[in-house]
């Protein structure tokens, strides 16, 4: 029985650098292969169906494969060559072109060089209070990581650290180099800037003129009849409770807690001040007294109700809506108070 011909003897297949994959055809053998599949006829057509040589054919193959293991190569190497940077100002813009040339010329200045630049890419993140810096190699971002730490960024000290997935590239990939230049990104340039900042400036100050404007309304509707200097931040509720509705701890903290719910709703409300009489010397056949501003059992205030709010714009717009208001049934009158009686806690003025 005649031997089985021997399968045709022809080139080994070209191949790209692979995790877990060995042996590993070097890149000069994988170009040497193109070359091979080029000449040998009928092996590919370029787009279009082009007549071509077979050298333009390996010239095709071999920068196809190339930019192949690029690719792979960079993307299995790329936790290893990115570090993280934190604490980035925030009080200047910041877009990652910036910060691309900014660490370009830190790494020159502390002596981290290679062959193109060794920053190859910036990431930015929102808020922008940090960023990933991805070198071209392992070893540069090693260098990074080293002769980076402490350094400053418009005099805020940024923080160097590697990143959370950090991870050393596979032993046949430590000194893989990624070439070429990643996509131009858009550029923002100072015109841009100075138009947008001119444009948020633009924006603010219309917002504090209707500001202005609605603070100026409201108080002159709620300060009618009251000198501007008399305003204040505190308001004094005539009418509005009862001495004898104060002597129960349960019930006085009831009425304070509705009092500065509603209260609440006018603006900023810091603080509700209600003095209560003294038990011993109050009679409760007289609970129909009207006059709020006995001093009962020698608290001064009795009667009244203190609302003290953060500014002047808030308590006037509790004025006028608490003047003339009923509270249960009790016809309410709202006036300003001296701030510098209320403070010293002199209520009975």
């Amino acid at each position: 029985v005649p031997a089985p011909a021997p399968a045709a003897a022809g080139p080994p297949p070209a191949m790209l650098v692979a995790a877990g994959a060995a042996p590993l055809l070097p890149m000069s053998a994988a170009i040497a292969n193109a070359g091979m599949l080029a000449r040998t006829p009928g092996a590919m057509l370029l787009p279009g169906g082009a007549q071509v040589s077979p050298e333009q054919k390996a010239k095709f193959l071999k920068d196809l494969l190339e930019k192949q293991a690029q690719a792979t190569n960079a993307q299995m190497t790329r936790t290893g060559r990115r570090i993280y940077v934190g604490n980035l100002p925030t009080a200047i813009p910041l877009h990652e072109l910036s910060l691309h040339e900014f660490f370009s010329a830190t790494c020159k200045q502390v002596g981290i060089t290679a062959v193109e630049d060794p920053v190859y890419d910036v990431q930015l993140h929102p808020p922008n209070k940090f960023c990933f810096v991805e070198f071209r190699s392992h070893n540069l971002a090693i260098e990074a990581l080293e002769k980076l730490q402490g350094m400053n960024m418009a005099s805020v000290p940024l923080k160097v650290a590697k990143t959370k997935d950090w991870q050393n590239p596979p032993p046949h990939l430590a000194d893989f180099f990624v070439r070429g230049q990643k996509a131009p990104k858009a550029l923002v340039t100072p015109d841009i800037v100075s138009a947008q900042v001119a444009q948020a400036a633009a924006r603010v100050r219309e917002a504090k003129r209707i500001a202005a404007e609605a603070t100026a309304k409201v108080l002159a509707a709620a300060g009618k009849g009251v000198r501007p200097e008399d305003m204040s931040t505190i308001l004094v509720l005539m009418n509005m409770v009862k001495p004898h509705e104060l002597l129960e701890d349960e019930e006085y903290s009831d009425i304070r807690q509705e009092i500065g719910d509603e209260c609440a709703k006018f603006g900023h409300l810091v603080d509700v001040i209600i003095p209560r009489p003294g038990v011993h010397n109050f009679d409760e056949e007289n609970e129909d007294d009207d006059d709020d501003d006995d001093d009962e059992g020698g608290v001064p205030g009795v009667g009244r109700v203190f609302l003290q709010y953060a500014t002047k714009e808030d308590a006037a717009k509790a004025r006028e809506t608490l003047d003339g208001r009923r509270f249960a049934e009790n016809q309410i009158q709202a006036k300003f108070y001296p701030e510098d009686k209320f403070h010293a806690k002199v209520y009975g003025v």
